[in-house]
């Protein structure tokens, strides 16, 4: 981690040898974290996409709740759809698959 990106005010007993923060005593649990912080992001940005599409779909008559239910459920098989979960798949867990003490 380079030392711009560290707070002033960070105490240096929180960076492991590599100079990435290091939380627990465990390095995979800190490598886990971006994944929850990167899964949360994802999750939170998803959720308000898809409340703005609905209001706006049913706003202007153009589709009801249930109608878009049934659009997502007969659309779950589509091969398209399993490729995008995957490479969801791949983005969040990334920080799992790298070695420890190599920077992001």
């Amino acid at each position: 981690m380079s030392e711009a990106l560290r707070p002033e005010d960070a105490p240096p007993s929180i960076y492991g040898p590599d100079g990435r923060p290091q939380f627990f005593s465990d390095p995979a649990m800190d490598r886990f974290v971006p994944v929850v912080l990167n899964l949360a992001s994802e999750l939170w940005v998803q959720a308000e996409t898809i409340a703005n599409l609905r209001a706006l779909l049913e706003e202007k008559g153009i589709a009801t709740t249930g109608q878009i239910d049934a659009i997502a459920e007969a659309s779950a098989s589509d091969p398209d759809r399993e490729a995008a979960l995957r490479a969801f798949i791949d983005r969040i867990f990334t920080p799992l698959r790298e070695a420890p003490g190599v920077a992001a």
